[in-house]
């Protein structure tokens, strides 16, 4: 329903139930706020967006007070300005406020740069929020020159003890911004008020680490605060940024939207891209992202060995020349190619191009599937049923199986406090020392190494008829087996830590058919990538003899096992293991310097997009490997672009590639060595292929996946 209001001379019509700030913005009518925050509830503190009503004596504040049908709204009467101007005074009586009033203040920019080096901050120049702060912004908009009211500088000291971000309190404004979102996001709430009176402040409750009170270090507190209170280690001092890229991370599974901020051709940090559905980044994504990507032992140049533990930096040309003509005399039975799951999709199917069709061999995989080898098939199973976190708020019920969220998966945790607040019950097994044990409805005990025994009882109870009792009379498996079915919409999700279980992929699959629940599953790295590269040809056999080279592809191995070394071709972001030592080294770019696509945890295409160019003559993995294809004759490696390969993928079968197989072309190969076994694996010889890749999924994703969006700051 809607209702119509006139709010400074203009008539507008918005719908029942908004409050006169939301209106005010859906009109482009500007009210200044420094509590509020898109998504979180009203609080009304700063009171900065008081307004005028006609018939009422007061001012209310706009972001509490639900317009109504009628009402006549004044937004910038003189009163409105004068009071806006002593409330903001007030508060600068508690912030340190000398360059926002200064006469001289646009002269500091070019003159006492070196005052952000001040442990301190005593004003704006010596803030790491300088030209980003809300009040900075607000002081300009109502043209504040000076301020009345005796200072009062908080003497709180500034804790710099928790990792990824410093807090200095003497510039909070108590707009409670952090203590919402905390308490929106997670099942507890870090930080709170402290204190009382004139010595309120928000903090850890009994002056304690961020580390003493369980936070997640998700950073959305840091990214919410208007002011420079909370301030990210890694860019304190960066600035503005000049732009941001929308893009992919790729360091989990989950493939959360991400914003990357650029300034100088550098990433200086990464947020969530709300506009993209996130809510929220993992410690990795938020602060690990920026030391990752320009770490200063970066890769930069190819490398070839010239003596145990030394390496000389050479040309492109000629390390592409070396490694192809490595590859070219190296037999099929023994070559071997180790990919890592963090490359993009791009980069792994020229790597499966490359292995089975250029060196025609199988022999192509992965060590980063915690998995036990004869539990890959029941893993593909399960993450063929894999399905994204948004149908938690449809959950009734929901089965957490080895799921610790705190740290590696908040994203998670986001979700299950949102369908538990919806009325959904928590159900955890097998995640000691959880974060969630606390919130759960249901905790089912286990003695480690028991796993499997204890999801074989629950599905043992599913399976038979389940007598109406009284609930306080059962046990607790019996308990959980009631919840999965007596409700609608069961949910199992299914975390990292159970993938190192043996044989309790199929107890699993098992209790998600009996209980007709839905499942998600969360491995650590991309499952879907490496369960496939993984699961073997038929009658598949290792070669008869030791491997004669190793390409490495993202895999920095500690060492190679005992006997006669290999040559190592080595390619990856960073420098090698000192007890690797390999005989060629290819820089490649890290996911922020190139164009590419990854698949996430429910088989859905993710675009990860170029933000900055590639440090040194670092190039993408698929762009080394055509080079050096091209190098040895090999044909069908062109590929310029990432959409290129593709649209290349996008050809091929639209179904899981398991049962079938790729007729990748035959190409004239040197013939083995003299006294060496033939590879019996080649490829269309009547054996089984697997390319690795969901198409159906990933190519119905790509069709969503837009050009590069770059967005500059406004500054």
């Amino acid at each position: 329903m809607s209702i119509q209001i006139t709010m400074d001379g203009q008539l507008l019509r918005i719908d029942q139930g908004t409050t006169i700030l939301q209106a005010a913005r859906q009109h482009d009518i500007y009210i200044p706020t420094l509590c509020d925050y898109p998504g979180l509830p009203a609080h009304g503190s700063c009171r900065m967006c008081i307004v005028e009503i006609q018939g009422r004596p007061n001012t209310p504040t706009a972001c509490t007070t639900p317009a109504e049908a009628g009402m006549v709204i004044q937004t910038n009467t003189p009163r409105i300005k004068a009071l806006r101007v002593e409330l903001l005074q007030m508060l600068l009586a508690d912030h340190p406020s000398s360059c926002l009033i200064c006469p001289e203040k646009s002269h500091c920019d070019e003159c006492m740069v070196t005052l952000h080096k001040a442990g301190v901050t005593t004003g704006c120049r010596s803030c790491p929020k300088d030209s980003q702060c809300q009040i900075q912004a607000l002081v300009e908009k109502l043209g504040l020159l000076e301020v009345n009211y005796p200072p009062r500088y908080r003497m709180l000291k500034v804790e710099k003890n928790d990792p990824f971000f410093d807090r200095d309190y003497n510039l909070c404004v108590l707009c409670g911004r952090c203590v919402r979102q905390c308490e929106k996001l997670h099942f507890a709430s870090s930080v709170a008020y402290t204190r009382r009176g004139a010595q309120t402040v928000v903090g850890a409750a009994f002056h304690r680490t961020h580390w003493a009170v369980d936070c997640a270090f998700c950073g959305e507190c840091v990214e919410v605060c208007p002011t420079g209170a909370l301030s990210e280690k890694t860019r304190k001092w960066e600035g503005q940024p000049d732009g941001d890229t929308a893009s992919t991370c790729p360091l989990c599974s989950l493939g959360c939207p991400i914003r990357l901020l650029t300034k100088n051709d550098r990433v200086i940090g990464s947020l969530p891209d709300h506009e993209a559905g996130s809510n929220c980044l993992c410690v990795k994504g938020r602060f690990g992202i920026t030391e990752l990507v320009n770490h200063p032992t970066r890769l930069t140049e190819p490398q070839k060995a010239v003596g145990v533990g030394r390496r000389l930096g050479i040309a492109w040309e000629e390390s592409i020349r070396l490694a192809a003509e490595q590859l070219s005399g190296t037999s099929p039975g023994r070559f071997e190619m180790v990919v890592s799951p963090n490359c993009s999709l791009e980069s792994l199917y020229v790597a499966q191009k490359f292995t089975r069709q250029g060196m025609q061999s199988n022999h192509i995989h992965t060590n980063s599937l915690n998995c036990n080898p004869q539990d890959k098939g029941e893993l593909f199973d399960l993450v063929q049923q894999s399905q994204p976190l948004s149908i938690l708020a449809e959950a009734s019920a929901i089965l957490c199986l080895g799921l610790d969220s705190k740290y590696n998966l908040p994203v998670v945790e986001v979700k299950l406090h949102q369908a538990k607040i919806a009325g959904a019950r928590i159900i955890t097994a097998m995640c000691e020392g959880s974060s969630l044990e606390r919130f759960a409805d249901l905790r089912l005990p286990v003695t480690p190494g028991n796993e499997t025994g204890l999801i074989e009882e629950l599905a043992g109870v599913l399976s038979t008829e389940n007598a109406k009792v009284d609930q306080n009379l059962l046990k607790p498996v019996e308990q959980a087996a009631d919840l999965l079915a007596k409700n609608a919409c069961p949910v199992i999700l299914v975390g990292p830590a159970v993938f190192t279980q043996p044989g309790l992929l199929t107890t699993i699959n098992s209790l998600v058919r009996l209980s007709s629940a839905r499942v998600i599953v969360l491995p650590e790295q991309a499952v879907l990538i490496n369960l496939l590269l993984n699961i073997p040809g038929k009658d598949e056999a290792p070669a008869s003899m030791g491997p004669q080279t190793v390409y490495l592809l993202g895999e920095n191995l500690e060492g190679l096992p005992p006997g006669e070394k290999p040559y190592i071709l080595y390619q990856n972001i960073y420098p090698p293991a000192p007890s690797l030592d390999p005989d060629l080294a290819l820089p490649m770019t890290a996911f922020s310097e190139e164009d590419g696509s990854l698949i996430d945890y429910a088989g859905h295409g993710k675009a990860l997009r170029r933000a900055v160019p590639p440090p040194g003559q670092a190039l993408p993995a698929w762009e080394i490997l055509c080079r050096i294809a091209r190098k040895m004759g090999l044909i069908g490696f062109d590929f310029s672009s990432a959409e290129e390969i593709r649209a290349e993928m996008a050809g091929l079968p639209g179904h899981f590639l398991v049962n079938g197989s790729i007729d990748w072309p035959k190409i004239s190969r040197p013939a083995p060595s003299e006294g060496e076994a033939p590879d019996n694996l080649m490829p269309n010889g009547g054996e089984e292929t697997y390319l690795g890749f969901p198409l159906t999924q990933y190519v119905a994703g790509l069709r969503q996946l837009q050009p590069a969006k770059v967005r500059k700051s406004d500054g």
